[in-house]
């Protein structure tokens, strides 16, 4: 079931090499995963909820480092993609085999680093170019539709090492297609020629850094609000899971132009707070479907306004992804805290944070215009 997504790719007849288009589409798989893996792997290894947000802390640390210093250090070669798929199968392997969670967090910390180097790889080749960037942005959607119903059965039946086995077992099939995948000739970055972002590129870096800090902070334990404080079963979370996968579809793949994302996240942050505060099947509905459409259409929007505010566009991908990273390893820790005091608290939290990101980046639209740059310096 899971090639179903990936066939439906390659029938969008995308602009962007299929090795890089599958890897990607892997790496949505493993992220689909973690909301539906913190009830199970809570109960294998006796920890409370709480504590298993750090495996998702974990792996968005290694995450913010990959994409952080891949923009330093690498150029996008079929070499490192086929080393960032080898950690995968790795990482999601031994996953499925140790049974010490201490040793679970850092293998988790290790797919981090390959699923870094691959969305580095991915928005490299994607970055300025807004066809390419709607052929990245669609896979989320179209995979997460097909990935959550899946990994929400395969663990109820099978449990949570027979997922790892089959992550594991989904890279092997990016890394059959990396000798025929082409990547953009960019040059190799040089050393002390990096330049900081400007200021009105900077700001956009703290919106998507608190977007993504206060999203990940709700998104993380939705799951666990739909079974527990929703009274829903795994079966129908996961279909709503889908169901946010398949509103993000039109609006990712959506090609005109993205005026205001910053109104898109405040759309987001209105949903964080329904997830929380109201236990309602149709209002969990509704938010998570919601969500999945406003957040694909701001990600897009932010990319290409962070693209036109910036005088070196293709170091503020690396940028952009690292920021985004960061506020995922953050969320999960500060959703943990929340959630430990009430669902509501977190709904409220997560609200005033996303809130927080769009009034910020409707701000910069309307005021800082592209013409702006003051603050250009190496870095």
């Amino acid at each position: 079931m899971f090639q179903a997504p990936v066939r439906l790719l390659v029938a969008l007849r995308p602009s962007v090499s299929t090795g890089v288009l599958v890897s990607t589409a892997v790496s949505t798989v493993v992220f689909s995963a973690t909301p539906f893996l913190v009830r199970g792997v809570a109960l294998d290894f006796g920890v409370d909820l709480g504590t298993v947000g750090i495996i998702s802390t974990a792996q968005l640390g290694g995450f913010s480092l990959a994409t952080w210093l891949a923009g330093r250090l690498l150029r996008p070669r079929r070499r490192t993609l086929a080393v960032a798929i080898v950690l995968g199968v790795v990482a999601n392997l031994l996953s499925g085999l140790v049974g010490v969670f201490g040793l679970l967090v850092l293998l988790r910390l290790l797919s981090g680093i390959s699923l870094g180097l691959i969305a580095w790889i991915a928005w490299a080749e994607a970055f300025g170019d807004s066809q390419r960037t709607g052929d990245i942005a669609v896979i989320g959607p179209i995979v997460g539709t097909i990935a959550s119903p899946v990994v929400a059965v395969l663990i109820d039946r099978a449990g949570v090492d027979a997922l790892f086995f089959v992550l594991a077992g989904l890279f092997l099939v990016p890394l059959a297609l990396v000798h025929s995948t082409r990547l953009n000739a960019l040059p190799p970055p040089e050393h002390g020629q990096r330049h900081r972002p400007t200021r009105a590129a900077a700001a956009i870096l703290v919106c998507l850094g608190l977007m993504t800090t206060g999203g990940s902070a709700v998104f993380v334990y939705a799951g666990v609000i739909g079974q527990d404080n929703v009274g829903m079963s795994a079966l129908a979370v996961s279909l709503v899971f889908a169901g946010n996968a398949i509103a993000g579809v039109p609006s990712a793949r959506y090609r005109g132009t993205r005026k205001l994302p910053g109104l898109w996240i405040m759309v987001t942050a209105a949903c964080a707070l329904l997830i929380g505060v109201f236990n309602e099947p149709a209002v969990f509905w509704i938010a998570l479907t919601l969500w999945g459409f406003s957040f694909w259409m701001a990600v897009p929007g932010a990319f290409a306004l962070l693209a036109e505010r910036s005088r070196y566009p293709n170091e503020r991908a690396g940028d952009a992804q690292s920021v985004m990273a960061a506020g995922r390893v953050v969320g999960p820790l500060v959703g943990g805290a929340a959630y430990a005091l009430s669902p509501a608290t977190l709904g409220i939290v997560g609200f005033v944070v996303i809130g927080a990101a769009a009034l910020l980046m409707v701000y910069i639209e309307w005021r800082i215009h592209p013409s702006t740059f003051t603050d250009l310096v190496p870095a």
